[in-house]
């Protein structure tokens, strides 16, 4: 081991000796905050959790999960849903009126969204 990676402390701990570099953002991190596939714990909690591979961009406004921009749709800038809730989107409305608001986004939406924008199967 060299002498630098030797007194280098884990970034996230800051107490611990580093033992590996997280392969998404290269921070420094000890055994306790990487994981086997080489993902450091900060990472791991952004990460998108419907793929799990992608970090996240944001939240779905409806069930909150965090989302990438490939398994979300963007209703406007700040304003995204998961994939799960986009496909149920207008019975979510339907049954939850705090949702209602989302209606004014969906008219251009839905006309123009391909595959490439959170419409993956």
């Amino acid at each position: 081991m060299s002498r630098a990676l030797s007194t280098r402390l884990c970034e996230v701990c800051e107490v611990r000796p580093a033992i590996a570099r997280c392969r998404i953002c290269g921070r420094w991190v000890c055994s306790k905050h990487v994981g086997k596939d080489g993902v450091c714990s900060v990472c791991r909690d952004l990460m998108c959790q419907v793929c799990g591979r992608k970090l996240a961009v944001d939240a779905c406004v409806v069930c909150g999960r965090l989302v990438c921009r490939e398994d979300s749709v963007e209703l406007q800038p700040g304003i995204r849903v998961c994939r799960f809730c986009w496909a149920r989107l207008d019975s979510i409305i339907e049954e939850n009126p705090e949702f209602s608001y989302l209606r004014r986004y969906l008219q251009g939406r839905r006309a123009g969204l391909g595959t490439s924008q959170g419409q993956r199967r």
